[in-house]
Order: C-alpha cells, then sequence, then structure tokens
C-alpha cells in the first residue's frame, strides 16, 4: 500500500496542522492562531469552572484514521537542527538536505465518552451563554478554537537524505542527541534514519473548532 501524503492526510480527515506545538495543547485547550501557528490560551476548565474536575477526563487510543504509512517530508535547508512533530534534534544536520517522517502509529487523545464528559453539541451552547452571563469569560474563548482531539505520531521512522556519505548519527549524537516528547525512546537505524516509539506527549495536530 502507497503512503499517504501528510498534506492530504490532514485534509481528508479535517485536522489542523500544529507547526509549534507544546504539551498543554489537549483536548478542551482554548488556542489562537499566530504567526508560527497556534498558542495555548489556557483550558475551558478555567472557563467553565462550575464543571466538575472529573468532566474533563481524557483518554489516550489508536487513531481509526488510516491503514499504512503516513509520510512528511520537510527541507531542512541548511538548517543544523530540527524540531517537529515532538521530536527534536539538537544539532549535526547540517549536511542533510530534508528530512521524511514515515509515521506507521497515530494516536489520538479524546474525552472520555458521555455521558459527564464534553462533546462539542454540549460545549457549544455553554459557551454561548458566557455572552449574556460573563462578557469577560466570553471574549477568552470568542474567536479562539476549542480544541476537541489532538494527534500524536506515537510511532515512526525518521531518515535524512544528505550531500555524500555522511553519518548522521555520529554528528548528531555529538552535537547533543535526539530527544522525544514524554517518555519517548530512538533507536538509530542505520547512519542516516531512526525510529521512535512511545512519542505521546506533544501533538502534531487537533479536531476542534472556532469559536
Amino acid at each position: 500500500m502507497p503512503a499517504l501524503e501528510f498534506p492530504e492526510f490532514l485534509k481528508r480527515h479535517q485536522l489542523q496542522l500544529l507547526a509549534v506545538s507544546t504539551d498543554d495543547i489537549v483536548p478542551g485547550a482554548v488556542i489562537d492562531k499566530e504567526r508560527r501557528g497556534y498558542a495555548s490560551q489556557g483550558h475551558l476548565s478555567e472557563i467553565l469552572t462550575a464543571e466538575p474536575a472529573s468532566y474533563w477526563d481524557t483518554e489516550m487510543n489508536e487513531a481509526n484514521l488510516v491503514y499504512g504509512t503516513i509520510e512528511r517530508s520537510l527541507s531542512l535547508g541548511g538548517k543544523a537542527s530540527l524540531s517537529e512533530m515532538g521530536v527534536t534534534v539538537q544539532g549535526g544536520l547540517s549536511r542533510a538536505r530534508s528530512a521524511t517522517f514515515s509515521i506507521t502509529g497515530v494516536y489520538a487523545r479524546t474525552f472520555m465518552d458521555p455521558p459527564g464528559h464534553p462533546t462539542m453539541l454540549s460545549l457549544v451552547p455553554k459557551l454561548h451563554a458566557l455572552k449574556k452571563e460573563d462578557r469577560a469569560r466570553w471574549r477568552l474563548v470568542n474567536g479562539k478554537w476549542i480544541v476537541l482531539e489532538t494527534f500524536y505520531a506515537k510511532e515512526a521512522t525518521v531518515s535524512f537524505t544528505t550531500s555524500g556519505d555522511v553519518n548522521l548519527k555520529a554528528n548528531v549524537e555529538n552535537a547533543g542527541g535526539v530527544s522525544v516528547s514524554g517518555d519517548g525512546q530512538i533507536t538509530w537505524k542505520g547512519k542516516r534514519a531512526f525510529a521512535i516509539a512511545g512519542n505521546d506527549k506533544v501533538p502534531f495536530a487537533f479536531r476542534g473548532w472556532k469559536v
């Protein structure tokens, strides 16, 4: 089965790319679009304070979105470092022309199933009621995006194209190595590729709606 290109994957499943992401972007997050992407503005639990803490409970499961591999290619353009999709390469990439993420395990964090937990249908009237009941809180969400689901490249291989026969593994390790969000692990697969697993803290995309 041919790999699904990343832009087509996002379009097919109506996902918003998080070009710059952090681990506080989770279901219930309020985020705003900025020049380089989306930034967290807080969480609905700080706005809809009448709801108990358990109302916002989430769970992580394999996303039933695609079978096979999703590929995302990035031009490095002479950059020595890389920070994408929860993976940070501290340095050593100056002779790499491009990086390709071959994602085989996409996981999603969602709210627990209702009743007793949020859905878009239950949140919309609660938020729009703020327009009359609490203008200060309404301003915190008006025009912002509300996150319902976040998506993670939990399992992937990252490979590099280089100019010449370069030992990128040695160069990267000498420059500080590779880190993966949360408790993620990496395993080098030769000189110019590594596999990641357990990358489930920093999402690469989300699904939600704009208030």
